[in-house]
């Protein structure tokens, strides 16, 4: 009998568990095959490149003018998570749209993931046009990834637009899930994409720290989207964002009604952020407080 109870209780704390992980991982994003996704008119193109002996996987959608598009997911997600931008016409004036699979997740799986977010940021530095005319669209973790870019690699990158970026270290201490996920003996309960993302989630704080030291050297426009009914990147990480990137370059806009997911629930703000940030790289990099963004 009693071990009968413990058996439950394992299943039940492992099924809270996974509750807790998937309700605050599971983006509500389209998936499926290219077919399936695109039933009709241009698909994107799967490429994978070996770069510095890792396979990552990306969605290309070729395009005409400047500036390309570089769309970064967060923890976990796969490309699919910007499929809906990759074949918007609205951005068919614009130059290529790339979506990549982060090391660790979907078609980059193979090899598990990079912590270190820097080091991260030069591997898709080298999957980026070698040219500096490509925005960075970051969401979540990828929010950091694009700040590595745009410091490291500014010669590439004309510009960041980021989507709930999780930037304050201050506010991503660890929840009593990721500890209890980090426990081995319970591992092997839970499904790999969630392990990998658990995997950068626990250094994520001390990651950012290291961020934070190097913001005042990004020197690229960003357009920063937050939602103020974010559970997931504490609506404060606006404010750390103002303090810590210099006021020229950045354009913080709190959205009151939205939480965690502004690319599938704002698409239509998030594209205007876009084409704002083209017309900005156009011009200069200077970002300019009357540039005006449809936030309706």
């Amino acid at each position: 009998m009693l071990r009968s109870h413990g058996v439950i209780w394992q299943a039940l704390l492992y099924s809270y568990l996974l509750l807790c992980l998937t309700s605050c991982q599971n983006p509500p994003y389209p998936r499926g095959s290219l077919v399936e996704l695109y039933p009709t008119g241009s698909r994107p193109t799967l490429t994978t490149t070996q770069v510095e002996g890792r396979s990552i996987e990306t969605a290309i959608m070729a395009g005409h003018a400047a500036p390309d598009v570089f769309f970064i997911h967060g923890s976990p997600g796969d490309w699919k998570a910007w499929a809906t931008y990759l074949n918007d016409p609205t951005l068919a004036d614009l130059g290529s749209r790339i979506a990549v699979d982060r090391v660790g997740f979907g078609g980059s799986k193979k090899g598990g993931v990079i912590p270190d977010l820097r080091l991260q940021a030069a591997l898709l530095a080298k999957l980026m046009p070698p040219h500096g005319q490509t925005i960075i669209v970051g969401h979540s973790l990828g929010g950091p990834l694009a700040a590595w870019l745009a410091i490291d690699h500014p010669d590439q990158v004309c510009g960041v637009v980021m989507l709930a970026g999780s930037m304050a270290p201050e506010y991503e201490a660890l929840r009593w899930y990721n500890k209890v996920a980090a426990f081995r003996p319970l591992q092997w309960l839970i499904p790999d994409e969630m392990l990998h993302s658990n995997l950068e989630i626990l250094s994520l704080q001390q990651e950012l720290i290291k961020l934070d030291l190097a913001l005042p050297s990004l020197h690229r426009p960003v357009i920063a989207l937050q939602g103020l009914q974010d559970e997931l990147v504490d609506p404060r990480t606006a404010d750390h964002l103002e303090q810590h990137i210099t006021a020229q370059y950045l354009r913080v806009i709190r959205i009151p009604d939205v939480g965690h997911f502004i690319p599938w629930q704002k698409h239509a703000q998030v594209v205007d952020a876009i084409h704002v940030m083209a017309a900005q790289c156009r011009a200069n990099n200077i970002l300019s407080s009357r540039t005006s963004i449809n936030l309706e």
